[in-house]
């Protein structure tokens, strides 16, 4: 079968890099089942499921493996995100990966996740075994969709398949996974301190706040790499973007996150102490286990993505604040990202909430902001940036 004719019986857009694997797949594929009885018992265990979720289980892998055209798109699917993907790499995001008679969506997502977590519970060695938060996911979002829908079956699979392919995992009060830096911006060291530039045209506005509404902008953005250094916009540590562009000259500086650069990301969970002492910990913890476990990354920089990090939130915390202790020992870029008082990942009627709306009602916005550490730096966590 082409490649063509068979990304027709998935029911979304294959990543590109599907493509490229599909012929090596091919002269390995034998048929196998793309979840096994043994492996979905041993999951179904793992995850402490009831004997009702654990023979639905069973069942439904039974049913793919059945069908022959089932079975290979399964099998594809495991192949491309867990068996030759890179662990930062998850680029499926749908709902609905293709049909199978006899069992809804869900259940097929089920399946395919099932069979990445009994890969990593027997191939991987994280902390107690596994890492209790991701079989914890798997049950979890297994039994919101039996209280959904009334049946067994996953939900949230893509975040459960970045988590059970093995490389998401809990160490202290984060979790962390693999990444590389993005291609909006780049970050330019001369061994001694590190400077953020925005890699493009973007609108800012008077407090140097990256915008899309040019409406508030007073200036723009400009970069320019060549043989004999960087000219651009720098961006403090504290995510303000500078109205002035500065030339910053080979080879005195070079680069130190640019598109493509391994980093390892952060997720950030509710109700923790989040501190500088505890992340510090938590990011010793991460980095000697990914140094084993995946000695390839060799990651440059912890790296975080949430409203946590706009710049904007010193207008409404407390100097003393953890956030604020946390923000102030990092280095903070400004995205364009926006967010109010509805943005879901601030606890409703919380007085941080209460802060930002005030402050959203006279004009000020928040944005999401992009943090980093360089590993170099986390001895020192807690110390102010400059």
């Amino acid at each position: 079968m082409k490649y063509s004719e068979f990304k027709k019986l998935f029911n979304f857009e294959l990543p590109s890099y599907a493509a490229d694997l599909y012929e090596d797949f091919v002269s390995c594929y034998d048929g196998s089942a793309a979840l096994s009885e043994e492996d979905a018992l041993l999951v179904a265990e793992q995850t402490e499921l009831p004997d009702e979720g654990k023979e639905s289980l069973v069942e439904c892998a039974r049913i793919i493996n059945e069908n022959e055209i089932s079975r290979l798109c399964a099998a594809f699917i495991i192949y491309i995100t867990v068996t030759r993907r890179d662990p930062w790499v998850n680029h499926i995001y749908t709902d609905d990966l293709f049909n199978v008679d006899g069992i809804k969506k869900e259940q097929v997502n089920w399946v395919i996740v099932a069979a990445a977590l009994a890969n990593t519970l027997k191939n991987k060695k994280p902390p107690k075994d596994l890492n209790a938060e991701n079989l914890n996911a798997f049950r979890g979002y297994s039994r919101s969709c039996l209280e959904k829908y009334g049946y067994w079956g996953i939900l949230e699979w893509n975040w459960n398949m970045l988590c059970a392919g093995g490389c998401m995992f809990l160490f202290g009060i984060l979790k962390f996974v693999p990444g590389v830096f993005g291609d909006d911006f780049k970050v330019i060291t001369n061994g001694k301190e590190y400077v953020s530039l925005a890699c493009g045209e973007y609108n800012a506005d008077k407090n140097g706040a990256l915008t899309n509404d040019a409406s508030v902008s007073v200036f723009k953005t400009s970069f320019t790499e060549n043989e004999s250094g960087y000219i651009g916009n720098r961006i403090s540590a504290r995510g303000v973007t500078e109205c002035t562009v500065t030339d910053f000259p080979k080879p005195q500086w070079h680069d130190f996150l640019t598109s493509g650069t391994y980093t390892l990301n952060i997720h950030i969970p509710s109700g923790i102490e989040y501190t500088p002492e505890k992340i510090k910990e938590a990011c010793r913890m991460a980095l000697a286990f990914y140094k084993e476990f995946y000695p390839q990354i060799n990651p440059a920089a912890i790296v975080g993505y949430s409203w946590i990090f706009a710049p904007e939130l010193e207008r409404v915390m407390p100097k003393e604040s953890n956030i604020m202790r946390v923000n102030r020992s990092a280095h903070i870029i400004p995205t364009l990202g926006e967010y109010g008082a509805e943005c879901r990942f601030l606890r409703n009627g919380s007085g941080l909430q209460q802060r930002i709306k005030e402050q959203t009602e006279k004009g000020v916005r928040f944005h999401y902001g992009i943090m980093y550490i360089p590993v170099d730096e986390i001895e020192t966590l807690g110390k102010e940036t400059e």
